[in-house]
């Protein structure tokens, strides 16, 4: 029994009651700092997950950014390909509708657009032509008929004092004048009019010859 006993291992050689003992405090302190060393374990793998999940991210937001600008660039590319292909169409469409061929004159546009051209050159000598024209006029005028017109008018404000004061002359005699009805009217109103009889008289008298004579040999003289 004792061999039997000894042959067997650790947990068989002890008794039902050693085996349910609880165990003591030593255990449950050994327990707890395993629990504290495995929850900062798991908070150490938490922290590496979420630097991994941030790095993904990361990763993927600069293929995001990578893939878009590629595809901007892709665009762009398109883009001045396709303006590129319509600029070349678009000059070799006005170069065949204006550049004559080969061996050709040109088409009609082309005749038409020289014709076109040649009035508009026509017309535009026309306009210099009438510039210069006005430009020596102008010349003209301001050198010789300005200077004529100055003298002119300072001729004429001596012809103007000269008809101001004639103004005043004929004013004056006028007034002489009606001064002179008026004080004819008084004589003949005071003394009254000759009579008939004395104007006849006057009328009959002759004239003696050599009084005629003098007054047919005098003749008038403009004043000078």
């Amino acid at each position: 029994m004792e061999r039997g006993h000894a042959g067997l291992g650790p947990r068989e050689s002890l008794a039902p009651e050693e085996e349910l003992e609880p165990p003591g405090p030593a255990w449950s302190g050994d327990s707890g700092n395993v629990s504290q060393s495995h929850s900062s374990a798991s908070g150490l793998w938490e922290e590496e997950d979420q630097e991994a999940a941030l790095a993904e991210e990361g990763e993927d937001g600069e293929r995001g950014v990578r893939r878009r600008s590629s595809w901007g660039r892709e665009v762009a590319t398109d883009a001045a390909g396709l303006d590129l292909s319509l600029l070349r169409r678009t000059a070799a469409g006005y170069a065949t509708y204006l550049l004559p061929a080969a061996g050709e004159g040109g088409g009609p546009e082309m005749e038409a657009l020289d014709k076109s051209l040649e009035d508009l050159l026509t017309r535009v000598d026309e306009f210099v032509g009438m510039l210069d024209m006005i430009r020596s006029d102008s010349s003209q005028v301001v050198n010789e008929s300005v200077p004529h017109i100055h003298t002119k008018a300072t001729e004429m404000s001596e012809i103007y004092r000269k008809i101001d004061k004639l103004e005043a002359f004929v004013k004056m005699i006028g007034s002489h004048v009606t001064k002179m009805e008026e004080q004819v009217t008084k004589a003949e109103a005071e003394l009254g009019t000759f009579p008939n009889t004395l104007k006849k008289f006057l009328h009959t008298i002759n004239v003696p010859s050599f009084l005629n004579q003098r007054i047919g040999g005098v003749r008038y003289g403009s004043p000078i």
